[in-house]
């Protein structure tokens, strides 16, 4: 210990900077980890939970089960389980300079496919993307090719001795229970104005313009003039009405997704609400520690040099 401080007293400025730098860096992380976490356990313990069928606009906590929707089939990538939502990792072993080995990632993804959550009262879709979210199953395991083989899986110590050694890692949020805590929006196919599905409209057929011409080239010089295009656009907003009033008719749809402001966290969890609300004070505690060692070292460091 005493080897060190005096270091810190003989080590160039740049040199004790860099330190400094490094440490307030962690510190500021770690008071950043302190905030989010306290704050997402006090909006799981806070937010009144809300059944499907009468769930607000808005941001609204939910409990009730997931499933896929029927004719829909999610698995996960390395199992092969079926599942709603899964996360894989594959890293490889590689040996660097001095003999080390580190794990390098060489493939990883998260599924993005919407999915069916229902309580007794209804169901809605959800909206997977950016959702903060605790597993219902999560596993770990080594191989000697890229992708893990039936037959081939090595697992603990003897895979890491045979073979080139990978390394895979999955999680899972199989069919069941489900805690959401996100933005609720009931989707309307008619959601969007007359004018913006005539532009899109428009953009569609210019798109082929053979088949424009032939359909408003009233003149027939092989171009649309500016009546012509009058017409086109009349034609449009025609048909726009007709099927916004044969869309009126269709149920709404109701979805879970992130909400557009990060005050509001998006959690997706395979766990009851006092499990969850716990996890996450347990997380703020150790980040509140590893706040107080920052400062402590920072504390020290600036003591010992001047």
């Amino acid at each position: 210990m005493s080897g060190i401080l005096g270091d810190l007293k003989t080590i160039s400025t740049l040199h004790f900077t860099l330190f400094v730098l490094f440490t307030l860096v962690a510190a500021l992380w770690c008071f950043w980890l302190v905030w989010k976490n306290f704050q997402s356990a006090r909006i799981i313990e806070d937010t009144p939970t809300a059944k499907v069928r009468s769930a607000p606009q808005g941001y609204v906590e939910l409990e009730g089960s997931a499933r896929c929707f029927p004719g829909q089939q999610v698995l996960a990538p390395l199992t092969g389980l079926p599942c709603v939502w899964y996360s894989f990792r594959i890293d490889e072993e590689r040996r660097g300079s001095r003999n080390s080995t580190n794990w390098v990632e060489v493939e990883s993804g998260t599924s993005e496919t919407p999915f069916c959550f229902y309580d007794e009262t209804g169901e809605c879709l959800v909206d997977p993307r950016g959702a903060d979210v605790t597993e219902s199953a999560r596993k770990t395991w080594y191989g000697s090719s890229q992708r893990p083989t039936a037959g081939r899986q090595k697992r603990g110590l003897f895979g890491q001795l045979v073979g080139r050694r990978y390394r895979y890692q999955e999680k899972r949020i199989d069919e069941g229970y489900l805690y959401l805590l996100g933005w609720f929006d009931t989707i309307r196919s008619t959601d969007s104005s007359v004018s913006e599905e005539v532009l899109a409209l428009l953009r569609r057929w210019k798109q082929d313009q053979g088949v424009l011409v032939d359909r408003f080239d009233s003149n027939g010089d092989g171009g649309i003039d500016e009546n012509e295009w009058a017409q086109a656009r009349q034609s449009a907003h025609r048909e726009v009405v007709q099927d916004r009033a044969r869309r009126s008719a269709e149920p709404a749809l109701n979805c879970v997704r992130a909400g557009e402001s990060d005050r509001y966290p998006f959690l997706m969890a395979a766990r009851p609400q006092p499990l969850l609300s716990s996890r996450y004070r347990r997380r703020a505690v150790a980040a509140l520690a590893g706040f107080s060692i920052a400062c402590a070292i920072l504390l020290i460091m600036f003591s010992v040099r001047f």
